[in-house]
């Protein structure tokens, strides 16, 4: 009994400690990004983020990513997220 709640409790400060952890990433530019209420497209589409937001992902779920900005929580598709800031997008100038 007290082995299975030491495990309990050392799974628990574990799961704690990861979430209290945020890797910060940016909506890939080009992308109008989705934010849902669970991780799925079945789950309801509660609002958007422009390209180049920057958000912090707290937990990932198949592919999808729990993301926090302004202390709510969003699931995002993890494929539209990039580890940079976007810079600025030149135009190629061809020069005729």
């Amino acid at each position: 009994m007290k082995k299975t709640l030491a495990a309990a409790l050392i799974a628990a400060a574990s799961l704690t400690a990861g979430a209290a952890s945020a890797t910060t990433y940016w909506v890939d530019h080009g992308v109008k990004l989705n934010a849902r209420s669970g991780p799925g497209t079945h789950y309801k589409v509660l609002g958007t983020f422009s390209p180049c937001t920057r958000v912090h992902v707290v937990a990932y779920s198949r592919g999808w990513a729990k993301v926090v900005i302004d202390h709510h929580a969003y699931w995002v598709s993890a494929k539209y997220l990039q580890n940079r800031a976007c810079g600025p997008v030149y135009k190629k100038s061809y020069g005729y």
